[in-house]
């Protein structure tokens, strides 16, 4: 009976891991988790990859999408050093923004900065203020999911809705990740769903 057990127990698992997970059907990675192929660096950050991470390190900069996109579900997982100023931008534009590399010429901004008084982890920065107070935990994973339809921005942080608002200035562009100089921010299962 035990033998039966074990060699049912098994095939259970090698089933299980076979199987794809099912929260990603439909969703395309934008990081291989081994480089920054499809990205390109802006600035003076410097950006390497470890164990599955990509690592903002050096000075002010930003890593760009290779490729633009209009309406998409976005979500990664971030790691922030306590005090530590980072975001998500969402349809950037190409260039950076003159006197500040780590800044795309214009595009939304999601917030990773739990100190700024006005425009805090949650907000798109000088547009969308947030719907709730979150102070995610330095040093611990959270997980980002955003989505950008129209004119519409929503996000959630851990599971809880964060943002929800509307801003038709910007149509499409690039996914950035945003590096402040010494601050550290890392970042990992980039996915999007166009």
């Amino acid at each position: 009976m035990k033998t039966w057990t074990i060699v049912a127990g098994l095939a259970a698992c090698l089933c299980l891991a076979q199987e794809k997970p099912k929260d990603l059907a439909g969703w395309v990675p934008l990081f291989d988790g081994k480089s920054i192929r499809g990205w390109h660096p802006e600035g003076q950050a410097s950006w390497a990859v470890n164990n599955g991470v990509v690592l903002g390190g050096g000075g002010d900069g930003w890593l760009r999408s290779e490729k633009t996109y209009g309406d998409f579900t976005l979500r990664l997982d971030f790691r922030n050093s306590a005090k530590g100023n980072s975001g998500v931008f969402l349809r950037a534009s190409k260039e950076s923004k003159a006197g500040e590399p780590q800044n795309p010429a214009s595009g939304y901004e999601l917030q990773i900065y739990n100190e700024d008084p006005t425009w805090a982890t949650g907000s798109i920065e000088d547009v969308i203020q947030r719907l709730v107070t979150v102070s995610p935990a330095p040093g611990a994973w959270h997980t980002y999911e955003v989505e950008v339809r129209g004119d519409r921005l929503t996000a959630s942080l851990d599971g809880v809705k964060v943002l929800d608002g509307r801003d038709g200035q910007l149509k499409s562009g690039y996914i950035g990740l945003q590096h402040h100089k010494d601050s550290k921010i890392e970042f990992r299962n980039i996915v999007i769903k166009p």
